[in-house]
């Protein structure tokens, strides 16, 4: 039997991260492996990491030949964490009812749209981490590795920030939707249906368009414009700009609508329509309520203003004006009541400051009485008083030239209103009443085509 002593190979892998031997034990009278032996082998080679000591003394003590065992490992560098998105913002799905002081329930109230203004901030990509830092076998230093990383998409009405391409912000106002991961601002917010109990009320900072009506009770606010395919029932609408309905808005008188701009519908009953500009109605108004900043106009083959009050800055417009019925219809022009409410605003403050003013100058001359009375003196809390009082005699007179400026020119622009027109192209009936501002003219009976105007201070009427 061939004697030989005990035998190990040891092999380090070419990426320095893992050592292998192989091992043949002695036979016959040849010598033993002493794990020592293995140890200093393994320092001589710059082994200094991941030595496996109970590995290498099983393999000294095995009587059985060993391959490919694995006396001593590298540490890997580990994973840093990955890429992450951080939101700045919470998406109401409008779902729930809300909860009135009472306790009871609002149907009506499902929350707010969830909604961004221009430049909030969305959300934003935390890069991935570096990991920790390996060694491997010689004790050399493996820098750790980058978690996984993503691509950030911009949808649409989003953008980077500047000099942060890991924030996103909103480029515009609107309405902020997530589609297939995918974050976007649109500015419009559409109701596939009704408005009703489904969708509860509707505010919104853009443009909101329904494909239905909007049913009794329900409010509906935007800053832009509002359009509504069907009809609008006691509703409250409430746009910054224009309101279009291509149909009608009618019910018990509950109902009202309002607009920055323009109000533009088929037909009115009942109901209470407040617009910046001008109310467009292609079809007839009954008994309605119509304030314009600018015109009232109905027209088409139906077009009609029947009883109600209406009122407009500079022109009221359509082919008959009140009814067979003597139904009872006021129109009034040459006065914007917007107008009206702020020069009596201003006349009040005028009065008011002008009073003020008296008072503090009473007040000054009794103080300065005062100080001659007393050698030339007063206590250092009147003397303060009188230094205040001082400023204030000094800036009221020119609070008060700046208040008449302003009367002035609502003073000009309300001569410029001597220029509005009330027109029936058809007829107009009795029981209408015409006002040019404080001054009216009642019709008792029927008259064909007309024009109503101011002349010379009166009112006065002329055919077409």
């Amino acid at each position: 039997m061939a004697e030989f002593d005990a035998k190990i190979d040891i092999k380090i892998a070419d990426n320095k991260m893992r050592v292998t031997a192989n091992y043949l034990p002695a036979r016959g009278s040849g010598e033993d492996l002493n794990s020592d032996d293995v140890m200093a082998k393994l320092e001589a080679m710059n082994v200094r990491v991941g030595v496996k000591d109970d590995v290498v003394r099983t393999i000294c003590l095995s009587e059985n030949p060993m391959r490919n065992i694995i006396i001593a490992e590298g540490i890997p560098p580990s994973m840093g964490e990955k890429a992450r998105i951080e939101t700045y913002f919470e998406l109401n799905e409008r779902r729930h009812a809300a909860e009135k002081d009472d306790g009871s329930m609002d149907f009506r109230d499902l929350g707010e749209i969830s909604s961004a203004r221009e430049g909030q901030e969305l959300y934003r990509k935390i890069p991935p981490t570096v990991g920790e830092p390996g060694k491997d076998i010689h004790g050399n230093s493996i820098p750790g590795l980058l978690g996984r990383d993503l691509k950030l998409v911009l949808g649409p009405g989003t953008v980077f920030a500047q000099n942060d391409e890991n924030l996103v912000l909103a480029e515009a106002d609107g309405e902020i939707l997530v589609n297939n991961g995918i974050i976007t601002i649109s500015s419009i917010h559409k109701v596939d249906g009704d408005v009703d109990y489904s969708t509860g009320n509707l505010k919104f900072n853009g443009t909101i368009k329904i494909n239905g009506s909007v049913k009794a009770g329900f409010k509906i606010e935007a800053e832009g414009d509002i359009e509504i395919q069907g009809n609008v029932e006691d509703a409250e609408i409430y746009s910054g700009n224009d309101v279009i309905i291509n149909g009608g808005f009618s019910g018990t008188g509950e109902g009202k609508i309002s607009a920055g701009r323009d109000v533009i519908l088929k037909f009115i009953e009942n109901q209470s329509v407040e617009a910046g500009r001008d109310i467009i109605i292609s079809g007839p108004s009954y008994h309605a309520t119509l304030q314009a900043g600018n015109t009232i106009m109905s027209k088409g083959p139906k077009s009609v203003i029947v009883g109600g009050n209406s009122e407009a800055k500079n022109k009221i417009e359509a082919n008959k004006i009140g009814s067979d019925a003597g139904a009872s219809t006021v129109l009034k022009v040459g006065v914007d009541p917007k107008l009206a409410q702020k020069m009596n605003d201003i006349s009040d403050e005028i009065q008011q400051t002008q009073e003020s003013l008296d008072k503090v100058q009473k007040t000054v001359v009794f103080l300065y009485k005062t100080k001659i009375d007393n050698n030339n003196t007063l206590p250092p809390d009147k003397l303060k008083l009188l230094e205040k009082l001082e400023q204030t005699k000094d800036s009221l007179p020119k609070k008060i030239e700046q208040l008449e400026e302003k009367r002035s020119s609502l003073l000009q622009e309300q001569k410029e209103l001597d220029e509005a027109t009330v027109t029936a192209n058809l007829a107009v009936y009795s029981k209408v009443k015409v006002y040019f501002g404080q001054q009216f003219m009642a019709l008792d009976d029927k008259m064909g085509p007309s024009v109503f105007r101011m002349f010379k201070g009166d009112i006065i009427r002329s055919s077409i």
